[in-house]
């Protein structure tokens, strides 16, 4: 995976694939001979003085055979300063307003491998832990946070993830980061905990902070204790941000900016992905992207404050209406934020609708129906 998107890569014989996963579970000190349960290790791969690298190893068995997956630098990845993330001035405004307040829960989304880690943390490490209590539940830390005391659950003990959950909020923390929200015990936990001292962050694996209310409604049960408890929700998706060295610029077709909502009298230029600069009026590979076109990743980011109208609109469950609370604000969302990405330059449309594209629902129970976008 580069920039949060699988490459087409050579395929390795079964039997070498193997060699090779068991040469890295060896290395880690990891079972070899149990090929299914699932291990997680990390150790230190060097080269001499040269370069030292943290490498976390994940392996586990499925239909097709034994799966492992390597992260180079696992902490590096996800550790990012507040202030990197990519919010407007406008959206950090809002989430320091929330932030000022005691208590509330904020909903923080993000589909998966979309850095709802490094949002979470980003956003957690933003209160100060050494005049207030900071804590987190995590399945796995995946990175230390400076002041903030990282609880990491146990699957194999004998308390459930709720119930940790619960221990954690009674002992009256000012901060609290739920990472993982997997059952609606974990809901329920959250909603029923004392958020008038406690702010609470719960991570949402999905696309978008409506979707992320919509599902804290859906495990929890009751959209009247939900709104009464939420004071934001934060969203975000990552794109492949273009390469500056290479990239294109173009004039857009005007019939494709009307139709995108961007005014063509303002929008003269955007830009595409290149792959080649000219050495010596020879065009050649880009030595910064290696010919990819695109070289890191940049974030579009909605931040939606929660409050009379859109609590009313939670509990009725109208979820168009609340858009269209939020819409009434001005505040962006997603899709917007990804618009504004590309009229600066930073990604390109075809990125842009790749991040974008609604999901094929999954066969069998269909979706909470979302708001129209």
């Amino acid at each position: 995976t580069i920039d949060g998107v699988r490459q087409i890569m050579e395929k390795i014989p079964a039997p070498n694939a193997v060699k090779i996963i068991t040469f890295w579970k060896s290395s880690a000190g990891l079972d070899v001979q149990d090929m299914r349960r699932k291990q997680i290790a990390e150790i230190t791969a060097s080269k001499g003085d040269i370069w030292h690298h943290q490498v976390r190893l994940e392996t586990i068995g499925g239909q097709a055979g034994p799966k492992l997956t390597l992260t180079f630098n696992p902490a590096k990845a996800v550790q990012r300063s507040y202030s990197d993330i990519g919010f407007l001035d406008s959206q950090e405004s809002s989430l320091d307003a929330v932030r000022s307040e005691l208590g509330g829960l904020i909903l923080v989304a993000a589909p998966p491998g979309n850095g709802l880690t490094t949002l979470m943390y980003g956003l957690i490490g933003k209160h100060d832990p050494y005049t207030s209590i900071v804590q987190t539940i995590e399945y796995d830390v995946q990175a230390p946070i400076e002041g903030v005391m990282q609880n990491k659950f146990d699957p194999t003990g004998s308390a459930e993830y709720a119930t940790t959950v619960r221990s954690i909020l009674r002992r009256d923390p000012n901060v609290v980061g739920v990472t993982d929200f997997r059952d609606a015990e974990t809901a329920k936990e959250v909603v029923r905990a004392d958020l008038k001292r406690t702010k609470v962050y719960l991570a949402v694996k999905t696309d978008g902070a409506i979707r992320a209310i919509q599902t804290l409604v859906k495990y929890q049960g009751s959209p009247g204790d939900c709104a009464n408890v939420l004071s934001a929700a934060v969203a975000q998706k990552l794109a492949r941000r273009l390469c500056t060295n290479c990239r294109v610029q173009y004039a857009p077709d005007p019939a494709l900016l009307k139709k995108l909502g961007l005014p063509a009298d303002k929008v003269k230029a955007l830009y595409k992905k290149g792959g080649q600069v000219l050495i010596k009026n020879k065009p050649e590979v880009c030595p910064m992207c290696s010919g990819g076109g695109y070289f890191g990743q940049i974030a579009f980011l909605e931040v939606f404050p929660i409050g009379d109208a859109e609590r009313a609109m939670i509990t009725a469950q109208n979820w168009n209406g609340l858009l269209g609370e939020f819409r009434k604000r001005g505040l962006p969302t997603l899709q917007q934020m990804g618009l504004r990405r590309v009229v600066e330059g930073h990604t390109s449309l075809e990125e842009f609708s790749r991040v974008t594209a609604v999901a094929k629902p999954a066969a069998g129970k269909p979706p909470a129906k979302p708001a129209d976008e």
